[in-house]
């Protein structure tokens, strides 16, 4: 009785891939074997640096040009410094969170890169 009510909510039936969706391949880009992923996780992880201090880049000449062209208009002067002042520190923190991340890569892993650059090792019976 035990065992028919286990197997009755427990129990998983596999239907055989092949038969029901067919082969299922990777996308292009997508590495196949684990240990290239750690080279996908770095690229994803440059892509958005690179991203972000672009960003950092516009903003502070964004706020560089409001500040030339301001012709004396406090309100002005004052959005200039504001935005100038804030991707300031958005480039501090940019750096600040490779800083933190590795510290904490450190005490976790024993290694500066472990989190930044990971390495995945196939795990094969």
């Amino acid at each position: 009785m035990l065992s028919n009510l286990f197997n009755l909510f427990f129990k998983t039936t596999y239907a055989a891939t092949e038969d029901v969706v067919g082969t299922i391949s990777l996308p292009e880009g997508i590495p196949s074997d684990i240990g290239k992923t750690g080279d996908f996780v770095t690229t994803i992880i440059r892509f958005f640096v690179i991203v972000a201090g672009l960003f950092t880049l516009w903003q502070f000449l964004i706020g560089g040009f409001t500040y030339i062209t301001s012709g004396g208009d406090k309100a002005k002067v004052q959005e200039a410094g504001n935005k100038i002042t804030m991707s300031l520190i958005g480039l501090v923190v940019i750096a600040a969170s490779f800083v933190i991340i590795a510290i904490i890569s450190q005490l976790l892993f024993g290694d500066f890169t472990a989190i930044l650059i990971p390495k995945f090792k196939s795990v094969t019976p």
